[in-house]
């Protein structure tokens, strides 16, 4: 996308898309921002398996099958050329979700479903990175079965124990099970 095809699709001239942005970064993050900001709300349903599950489905619906997504994969191509469109997408796209995500986990810390020791900036890049490896590369879905494993397996990682007592596997059961396959495991060490 060049200037001149935004200013013919706008019915403008160029000087007239210059006078208001300084490229074509400023005028894809505008478009970008007005256009998806209702489709992604975070929702509150007191459970954050499904606000997750909810939102990360919005997301990805946007972000994977709208014009929306091309917007975004456009961005963040020019945004590793252009240092000051970078910050922007970071200020006005990144930080906001980020900012939101972080109060939504710390609910969820609150309420007790999340353990107090968690770095919440790890576990929202856990959750929202695999979302743009595939819109960025297109290597898997991004449907509602995807997410929902995406969620459970951070979810997973990150839960607080509501039995403290640790669940044992069958081999950990039986002390000489656990004893013969230690011996097999350091035999040839």
């Amino acid at each position: 996308m060049t200037i001149d095809a935004i200013a013919d699709r706008a019915g403008a001239s160029k000087a007239t898309i210059y006078r208001w942005w300084a490229g074509k970064g400023p005028i894809l993050l505008e478009a970008f921002l007005s256009g998806v900001e209702a489709d992604i709300a975070f929702p509150d349903s007191g459970t954050l398996r499904e606000d997750l599950v909810a939102q990360v489905s919005a997301l990805a619906h946007v972000l994977g099958q709208t014009n929306l997504g091309r917007m975004a994969v456009a961005l963040l191509g020019e945004a590793q050329h252009d240092t000051q469109l970078a910050a922007a997408f970071r200020s006005g796209w990144l930080e906001p979700r980020r900012t939101v995500g972080r109060e939504v986990l710390f609910r969820a810390t609150e309420r007790g479903e999340l353990r107090a020791d968690v770095d919440l900036e790890v576990v929202l890049d856990g959750l929202y990175g695999p979302v743009y490896l595939r819109l960025l590369f297109g290597h898997g879905p991004l449907d509602r079965p995807t997410i929902e494993t995406l969620v459970d397996q951070v979810l997973q990682g990150i839960a607080r124990q509501k039995d403290a007592t640790r669940k044992c596997s069958p081999a950990h059961a039986n002390p000489s099970v656990e004893t013969e396959r230690w011996a097999i495991l350091t035999d040839g060490a």
